[in-house]
C-alpha cells in the first residue's frame, strides 16, 4: 500500500502538510507525435533498447479527480524503464516533478530530486514554447531523459545515452548546455506517477494551481 501525502510549497519557510488524499488522473494514451525514433541506453552505452520514440506523448482524459488536465493533453516522459501502449487507459497519481519518477529511479533508488527538477523547469522555460518540429520535440524529450538520469551533460555520454535520433541529439546537447541556472523557469509543472507505467511530466491548466498549492505542485502518493 502506498501512503498518501500532500505537501504544498508556497514560497514559505517550510513545507505545509495539507491533506492525505491523492489527486488522480485517468487517461488513454493515443501515441507519441511529433517525435523521432531511435535507441536509448541506461547502462552507459553497454546495451541499447528500442526503437523508442522521443517526442510529445498525447492523451485523452477519461476520469480521475484532478481538474488540471482536461480533454486532450500532452506530456513528456520522465522515465525509460517502463512503458505505455497506444489505446490503453492508465490511472496516475498527481505528483511533484522532484518526487518523480515512481517507482523510485531504478538506477539511484530515489526520485530525481529538486536539483534535476529545477533544471527541467528551466529547460521548459527556455525552449518549450518554441517547439514545432519533429527534431525539436525529440531533442526536448532527450534532454529531459538526460537530466533525469544524468543531471545533464550530453546524450552521447553518461548513464543515459541515445543513438539514431539524427539532428535531435546535437540539438538536445545544445539545450542541455544552455540550462545554466540563469534562464527563465516554467513554474507549476507536475508529474503523473505510477508504480506500473511510465511517469510523465505535464503543464497544468492555470486554474488548477489552486488545487495543488500556491506556486508549486503537491506531492501525492495513492493507496493501492
Amino acid at each position: 500500500m502506498k501512503i498518501s501525502t500532500i505537501a504544498a510549497f508556497a514560497g514559505l519557510a517550510g513545507v505545509c502538510s495539507l491533506a492525505s488524499a491523492a489527486f488522480t488522473v485517468q487517461a488513454t494514451y493515443t501515441g507519441t507525435a511529433p517525435g523521432i525514433w531511435g535507441n536509448v541506453s541506461l547502462d552507459s552505452g553497454g546495451s541499447f533498447m528500442g526503437p523508442v520514440k522521443a517526442g510529445q506523448f498525447n492523451w485523452t482524459r477519461t476520469g480521475g479527480d484532478y481538474t488540471g488536465l482536461t480533454g486532450t493533453f500532452a506530456t513528456f516522459c520522465i522515465e525509460v524503464h517502463q512503458d505505455v501502449l497506444p489505446g490503453n487507459n492508465y490511472t496516475y497519481d498527481v505528483n511533484t516533478v522532484a518526487n518523480a519518477p515512481l517507482p523510485v529511479n531504478i538506477l539511484y533508488g530515489t526520485p530525481m530530486g529538486a536539483i534535476k527538477a529545477d533544471k527541467i523547469s528551466e529547460l521548459y522555460g527556455r525552449f518549450f514554447a518554441g517547439l514545432s518540429t519533429d527534431t525539436q520535440y525529440a531533442a526536448f524529450q532527450l534532454a529531459i531523459w538526460d537530466f533525469v538520469y544524468d543531471g545533464g551533460g550530453s546524450v552521447g555520454t553518461g548513464v543515459f545515452q541515445a543513438q539514431g535520433f539524427g539532428a535531435a541529439m546535437g540539438l538536445a546537447d545544445a539545450w542541455i548546455a544552455a540550462v545554466d541556472g540563469t534562464g527563465p523557469r516554467m513554474t507549476g509543472l507536475g508529474a503523473l506517477s505510477s508504480d506500473d507505467w511510465q511517469d510523465q511530466i505535464f503543464t497544468p491548466a492555470p486554474g488548477a494551481l489552486a488545487l495543488i498549492g500556491l506556486g508549486g505542485l503537491v506531492a501525492t502518493r495513492r493507496r493501492r
